[in-house]
């Protein structure tokens, strides 16, 4: 944090309200209520990329969904990773468009209510797209297979140990990581579909 002044710190303090007031007007003009709650502003950006209409409300329109695709049909769940900083930022682009470094970049998505096979079951019918987000920009957008993220090494990993004894302390929090690495996506995962390089 730079070493600002008493009124050097209340002029940027009230920029950051104005834009705040900027951004709820914004998503009130566009139909979101609270385009602020958890990931929506996020969930409408991807929206405007994949051309899907995004559901106004949190809990959405069907049960587990995000969007819809009026051309296609295709319901979708979204699920979003901010990258921190700029050597993660570095560290993704290489694992996910370079694969000149070998590493493997993980993105977490998280289903809170899949935590039995009967809540799981409806995702099977469902796009599960991963945003990438840097700081404002989204920079890549992944297909991830339904049957991936339904399957033995996704959300049902966790119901199978639960089955088997294991406790968990809550039964939110069931996740699937998607793999970033040698240039692309873990096969089997999914495929990217869309890239926005800003390193350009």
């Amino acid at each position: 944090m730079e070493n600002l002044t008493r009124s050097e710190t209340t002029a940027l303090m009230k920029e950051l309200m104005d834009c705040f007031k900027t951004i709820y007007e914004i998503g009130r003009k566009l139909g979101f209520d609270n385009i602020l709650e958890k990931a929506k502003a996020k969930e409408v950006i991807m929206g405007y990329v994949l051309g899907d209409k995004v559901f106004s409300k949190s809990t959405g329109e069907v049960k587990g969904a995000d969007a819809i695709n009026d051309e296609t049909g295709d319901i979708r769940e979204y699920k979003t990773t901010e990258i921190t900083d700029e050597k993660a930022l570095a560290r993704f682009f290489d694992a996910a468009l370079d694969g000149k470094l070998g590493k493997t970049v993980a993105g977490s998505m998280t289903y809170n209510n899949a935590y039995s096979r009967e809540n799981v079951k409806p995702y099977e019918e469902f796009s599960h797209m991963h945003g990438v987000f840097y700081r404002g920009d989204l920079i890549a957008i992944t297909d991830v297979s339904p049957e991936y993220v339904t399957g033995e090494y996704g959300l049902m990993k966790r119901i199978i140990k639960s089955e088997n004894g294991a406790v968990y302390k809550s039964t939110n929090g069931n996740s699937v990581s998607v793999h970033y690495e040698n240039g692309g996506v873990r096969n089997g995962e999914g495929k990217i579909i869309y890239v926005n390089d800003i390193r350009e």
